[in-house]
């Protein structure tokens, strides 16, 4: 599957796959618009790929904040993948409250059962979420 996105990546943003999870990290929250679409279209890359059984999204070393446009870009999320794959997806964060907001989150939207926040490393419970 061709990719147009990997030219439009902040330099702070990486991903790879082993076996059948998907890793994307972020060391920064401060990226442009046309990076974060990028972004966006990097996880419809990995939801889209049939190999893939869960996404682990590491922001726990991210510095700042997604500025205004990209968390309108992510509240639209919804639009651009309703018709995707649901894969399991953790996301790691360095912030209990943090970790907090994004369980409320997935709970409020009836996704927790495959979307969930840990402040932690990828450790065997993260891995026994995404695999189970």
């Amino acid at each position: 599957m061709a990719n147009t996105f990997d030219n439009k990546l902040p330099r702070t943003t990486t991903y790879w796959k082993e076996g059948e999870i998907f890793f994307i990290k972020h060391d920064s929250f401060r990226v442009s618009l046309e990076e974060g679409q990028a972004i966006a279209e990097l996880l419809r890359f990995a939801m889209e790929d049939r190999s893939t059984k869960a996404l682990l999204i590491n922001n726990r070393q991210a510095k700042g904040a997604w500025s205004k446009e990209i968390n309108e870009l992510w509240e639209g999320g919804s639009e651009n993948t309703a018709n995707l794959p649901v894969k399991k997806m953790a996301t790691l964060t360095n912030s209990v409250i943090t970790t907090m907001q994004i369980n409320r989150i997935s709970k409020s939207n009836g996704i927790e059962k495959w979307s969930k926040a840990f402040n932690s490393e990828f450790n065997d419970e993260v891995k026994a979420f995404l695999l189970r």
